[in-house]
């Protein structure tokens, strides 16, 4: 009886005649050169939010549109400035120093405030 002590083939790797052969898929993601661009206004607050670990879901409500308008503005953006995933947005954001954080701690405190009590939005208003 003999004992091998070669790992079995998993998903993503080949054997040939050479050895194994790792197959690297389409490596996108690390291609990190954004184009500085002017986000509107709905795109900043949006990509703030993003910043703020928000979900797409929760940034959809605090704003008071569908969710696919917070994905459109998203995608638009990373268009925009050439990139290919959201983190990639997130990192550019932080690298300059984009976030700010009070000013979108106080949008979610006056937007949930606002879904909570429309009453009281409208004599503020």
């Amino acid at each position: 009886m003999t004992l091998s002590l070669e790992p079995p083939l998993q998903a993503g790797r080949k054997q040939s005649a050479a050895g194994p052969v790792t197959i690297v898929p389409d490596l996108r993601s690390y291609r990190y050169d954004p184009k500085s661009v002017r986000l509107s206004p709905m795109q900043m607050l949006v990509v703030q939010l993003v910043c703020c670990g928000l979900a797409d879901k929760e940034i959809a409500f605090i704003m008071g549109v569908s969710c696919a308008t917070v994905k459109a503005h998203m995608s638009r953006a990373i268009k925009d400035m050439g990139l290919f995933r959201r983190h990639q947005l997130v990192r550019f954001i932080f690298e300059n120093g984009l976030f700010d954080p009070e000013r979108a701690q106080s949008e979610i405190l006056k937007r949930r405030s606002a879904k909570l009590n429309p009453q009281d939005a409208a004599r503020a208003a």
